[in-house]
């Protein structure tokens, strides 16, 4: 029997897509979140030892042959001297193509004109597509906050707004031997024609305040303030006596246009109030998506004294007094968050893991990927499964619960022997910039319910009733065949700082490379199947996604895998096979043949499929929507990016796929929301989606005659007592074998021809149905309704009755 648990199946939110003229463009699109985590075993302990081999389980390895389809990067590693010069600055006086950060090489292992793929690439590789075929957890989701900052209209504009203005204050942060303070401050305004000089330097957009001369930024001034001491009546640069001169010091932030008016902060006084701020403020305030370049810029390490910051950008190590001037924000009570500008990035409330369902991500769920790939829970999750009673004491060390090693291990790829010409050019290569909008682009890392409306967007603090979560895996669409005219970019300027160089391999490449495994069940042995060949449509391919420059298209690669399985006992019986060693190989499987590949993840699809509630209505993952959106993300040729067409090709009917832009327009402006991959093929919107509230099985053996629901690797034998049912069977009353007919919804498992195609029924039958009009032509996985007829319960013809 099957253990029920208590979970259900998740009602999440979905995303709605958007009209043509709302639809954003990106080489980018997402797998929706599971609606439930399928677990691998029901408990830790249930994992197989690593010290024996189990006679039921599966041991082998698979010959995997890669071969490129568009160019593919893997980026070398730095050598430990490579590492030293760029941590010493040895290489910043060099030319920017000789800099080490820009070291072109593939990566290698001997001769660096022998490219490899690193197994810790192909790993990750496949994983990825395992955790989303075989409904894992979702855990890669950052636990930081994300900052915005918007001053329009929108519905995220009006709550920037209404925390921020009128409530920000000003001070000065300096380290104590407790840590950082602020230092509360006045502040005042002071028009730029009072300040008679140069505030910049560079050129528009980005130009940054002077640190020479005068005025300049940080500048010790004295002020003259106006009856209401708000804005400043008259500046001196030189020392002032008389009570109506406050001591300050002048501070210049971006450079707007239309912006009159820069700050003084005036010294706190000697009693002022002192705001803690926590170190972990510090850190976000010096990681890497809070410090744009500009403000590397605007703030370089050697200003304004020598060494004063470790790298540019950051704060002072040790800021003299008064110490450095910062906006910050205070909500009930408690520091928020502090920045440079008076309109400074504040953080939303609410950190992408936040909205991500807590079923989604329980640590003592053990998902197929961490079955097979292994996991160590840190120490948070075991006091979280503590705290909530999952477990009563912290498991020590060599205990399942808190670690478990994997039992599949991936090799290097290397060269299929017999290739020379294999790089797509002999010069390193300047690929166009990567730029992509990041997950702070809430339109279209959120799902959203008004897609058409920019002042009802979804963001990360959206209020009920507008629920949200993320919008799930992001994958990038394959773009065809790929040319080195498609990836250069020959305007690059030689200084440019925002380019790279790479030496990618050509179209056509082979590796080939070697999956070890040891001990999986028959569902685990399936699942792994199931990620290197996605058992999808017969009739297209799939490729997976690997390396650098997937947005251009580049990365997509074909897998064609082989599997051995071995005799352990014979293996280690005898030295000899013959004239040969013994090897233990008992099998050799394709698993380009299709039907050894539906054979080999059968186990593995009905298990998924019963845990949703679907296996009655799927015969295979592909006939469920997520699974869908998934195989059109790895379909080939994919959809290539037209960088000349709009954001919506009315020709192709489907969105673009190319990034938005923001110059000569900037096409962000109006915030349009990124369409699920539905809107590339609507027939993915006809699969089959789980119900939710459904009670979930857990994941025991799934009771079917002749299998153990564990391993059933041979063909599924006559259960004990068939004949008694079948004598049952054939007494069954005329009145159950009576023909009915009944109309209902039936899926084309191929395109209609003279009027007929093969359909499967709601209960995962396959059988003959016609009637079918001449136009619209039917395609294969597309949804009609049909008069089922079944004679005994079982279906044997269907009538074509209309599309809706």
């Amino acid at each position: 029997m099957i253990k029920m648990s208590n979970r259900q199946i998740l009602n999440l939110p979905k995303h709605t897509n958007p009209g043509q003229d709302r639809t954003a463009s990106a080489p980018y699109n997402f797998v929706p979140l599971p609606e439930v985590v399928v677990t691998a075993v029901n408990d830790a302990d249930e994992l197989p030892d690593h010290d024996r081999y189990y006679p039921a389980r599966h041991t082998g390895y698979f010959e995997v042959t890669l071969t490129t389809r568009s160019p593919l990067y893997v980026r070398c590693p730095l050598t430990i001297n490579d590492f030293l010069r760029q941590e010493r600055g040895e290489d910043v006086s060099l030319p920017l193509r000789e800099q080490v950060r820009n070291t072109p090489d593939f990566f290698y292992t001997r001769d660096r004109n022998q490219p490899v793929i690193p197994g810790s690439s192909l790993r990750g590789m496949l994983r990825s597509v395992l955790e989303i075929a075989s409904y894992g957890k979702v855990q890669w989701v950052t636990e930081k906050n994300l900052f915005f900052r918007t001053v329009d209209n929108t519905v995220v504009g009006q709550y920037y707004s209404r925390r921020m203005r009128g409530r920000v204050e000003t001070g000065f942060l300096t380290r104590t031997r407790d840590g950082y303070v602020i230092r509360v401050c006045r502040m005042a305004r002071v028009e730029r024609n009072r300040l008679r000089g140069t505030l910049y330097e560079g050129s528009a957009p980005n130009r940054t305040p002077i640190w020479e001369g005068q005025p300049r930024q940080w500048m010790p001034v004295w002020v003259r303030l106006s009856s209401n001491n708000r804005f400043v009546e008259e500046i001196r640069y030189d020392q002032q006596t008389g009570t109506q001169w406050h001591e300050g010091i002048l501070v210049i932030t971006g450079d707007i246009p239309g912006k009159r008016k820069e700050f003084v902060f005036l010294f706190p006084d000697n009693d002022a109030e002192e705001v803690p701020v926590a170190e972990e403020l510090i850190e976000r305030f010096h990681d890497d998506d809070q410090i744009t370049q500009w403000q590397e810029r605007a703030f370089p390490k050697d200003k304004p004294q020598g060494g004063c910051r470790e790298r540019d950008g950051m704060l002072r190590k040790n800021p003299p007094e008064p110490g450095d001037p910062v906006f910050f924000l205070r909500e009930n009570g408690e520091l928020t968050f502090f920045g440079r500008a008076q309109m400074f990035r504040l953080p939303y409330r609410q950190r992408p893991i936040d909205l991500v369902p807590e079923d989604l991500r329980r640590p003592e769920d053990i998902d197929y990927a961490e079955a097979l790939f292994g996991f160590v829970r840190s120490q948070r999750e075991l006091d979280h499964m503590k705290h909530r009673g999952v477990i009563q004491q912290i498991p020590g060390q060599g205990d399942k619960r808190r670690a478990y090693a994997g039992r599949v291990f991936v090799t290097d790829a290397v060269l299929e022997a017999g290739q020379t010409n294999y790089w797509l050019s002999d010069d390193p290569i300047t690929p166009k910039i990567l730029a992509t909008p990041k997950p702070t682009a809430f339109q279209h890392y959120l799902t959203q319910q008004d897609p058409n409306n920019r002042n009802q967007l979804d963001h990360y603090d959206s209020p009920p009733p507008h629920e949200t979560v993320i919008r799930g895996h992001k994958l990038y669409w394959h773009q065809g065949e790929r040319s080195r005219q498609d990836i250069e970019d020959t305007s690059a300027s030689p200084n440019s700082t925002q380019h790279t160089q790479f030496k990618p391999v050509k179209p056509g490449v082979r590796f080939r490379f070697r999956i070890y495994f040891e001990n999986l069940s028959d569902r685990e042995l399936g699942a792994l199947c199931w990620a290197l060949h996605p058992l999808g449509d017969s009739t297209k391919e799939y490729c997976h996604h690997l390396g650098m420059g997937k947005p251009l298209g580049m990365g997509a690669v074909k897998l064609e895998a082989t599997l051995y399985l071995t005799d352990r006992p014979a293996r280690y019986g005898s030295l000899f096979d013959g004239d040969n060693w013994q090897t233990g190989t008992s099998t050799r499987e394709s698993l380009s043949d299709r039907a050894i590949l539906e054979h080999r993840t059968r186990e593995f699809e009905q298990h998924v499929l019963e845990v949703l509630g679907l296996n009655t209505r799927c015969q295979h993952l592909h006939q469920v929507k997520r699974i869908g959106m998934l195989l059109k993300l790895m379909e080939w040729p994919g959809y290539p990016a037209d960088p000349n067409g709009g954001r919506f090709l009315t020709a192709q009917n489907r969105p673009n796929t190319r990034y938005m832009t923001i110059q000569p327009r900037n096409e962000y402006r109006d915030r349009p929301v990124l369409p699920d991959p539905c809107a590339f093929d609507p027939s993915i919107c006809n699969l089959v989606d789980p119900t939710p509230g459904n009670p979930v099985s857990s994941a025991g053996a799934i009771t079917r005659p002749g299998t153990s629901g564990q391993v059933a690797s041979s063909p599924p034998q006559p259960a004990k007592g068939s004949e008694r049912s079948t004598r049952k069977v054939q007494r069954r009353s005329s009145q159950e074998a009576r023909a009915t007919t009944k109309r209902e919804w039936v899926t084309l498992r191929e395109d209609v021809k003279s009027g007929k195609a093969r359909v499967q029924t709601e209960d995962g039958e396959i059988i003959v149905c016609s009637n079918f009009p001449p136009y619209p032509m039917g395609t294969a996985g597309t949804r009609c309704r049909a008069d089922v007829l079944r004679k005994g319960g079982k279906a044997e013809h269907a009538i074509f009755k209309g599309w809706k």
